[in-house]
């Protein structure tokens, strides 16, 4: 008996472990609820209606990447809207629509006049870029990257269209073509960053700093545009992946209707002259950037 413990020790320890099981109940109160919501939500945005919504956005951002880029701008609300959470809302719109990207870049293939070395250097630093990008996604504050994305399209969407002018003012300016490429190369690492942490309207940035640097064609720069995005979206992609971030469902019905989207879209844009294909491209960039700013409530 002189081992056992004292009566009001025992009632101590009774007290505290009926303590302890009744916060273990509570806890496993709380992650049960939490598991049923996001079970839920699984199945919100798995109903075949919301797969059936998925499916037409990407549809149309295959198509949209195809012309100008910004086809995020179309898939990605169309996740959030299904159910999906942001931050794999983003993540699963940038493996979606990748394959489209790649279709797009084979149909451009013939139309780039850009020289093999620049266009290397290009989706060097994309690949770069676009892992810096993505790794910042995944330890940024959604608050920060939601204040930031209507800035950087209404800058990219009036850097295009002011982009003659801003071309002609740096021939002015004496700038070599050496500088110019250098310029190239640094800008589509910083647009490559920004394509990893979000994504949209990537192409309109692409097509506005290859408007500014390369003073090629439409049909070239677009080609550019297409394998520099790919690379940025394979390489956020894999860092998505790794980060657990993919909805692989979602992203499968987003890759099939992507695909076929900007085949069509690819194929229509050779077609039309280099004036009005600026216009087209113009139009739509400026169209869904002043959506986007309408959305925010800006």
């Amino acid at each position: 008996h002189s081992l056992d413990p004292p009566c009001g020790a025992a009632n101590d320890f009774r007290h505290r472990r009926a303590r302890l099981e009744n916060r273990c109940g509570g806890a496993a109160t709380l992650l049960g609820r939490t598991a049923a919501s996001h079970r839920a939500k699984i199945g919100m945005h798995t109903s075949p209606l919301y797969l059936f919504l998925i499916f037409l956005a990407s549809l149309v951002a295959g198509a949209m990447n195809a012309v100008a880029g910004g086809g995020t701008l179309v898939a990605f609300p169309a996740l959030l809207f299904a159910g999906v959470p942001a931050i794999v809302a983003n993540a699963t719109t940038s493996l979606g629509l990748w394959p489209s990207a790649a279709t797009s870049g084979w149909v451009y293939r013939k139309e780039i006049t850009t020289p093999r070395r620049t266009v290397l250097l290009l989706v060097a630093m994309s690949l770069a870029g676009g892992f810096a990008g993505a790794w910042l996604l995944l330890h940024t504050p959604e608050r920060i990257f939601d204040r930031l994305i209507p800035l950087l399209l209404l800058f990219a969407v009036v850097l295009f269209t002011a982009s003659g002018k801003v071309r002609r003012m740096a021939e002015r300016m004496s700038i070599s073509a050496g500088r110019l490429e250098l310029l190239a190369i640094l800008g589509q690492f910083a647009v490559a960053i920004y394509g990893g942490y979000f994504g949209a309207a990537m192409g309109v940035l692409m097509l506005a700093l290859f408007s500014l640097t390369l003073g090629s064609s439409i049909h070239s720069m677009n080609g550019v545009r297409t394998f520099c995005a790919t690379a940025v979206n394979a390489i956020a992609v894999v860092v998505f992946i790794f980060g657990h971030r993919i909805d692989w469902r979602v992203a499968a019905v987003m890759a099939v209707a992507a695909v076929i989207g900007a085949m069509g879209g690819a194929l229509a844009m050779r077609k039309l002259n280099p004036l009005l294909a600026r216009r087209v491209v113009m139009v739509v960039a400026w169209g869904m950037t002043l959506a986007y700013v309408a959305k925010m409530g800006l």
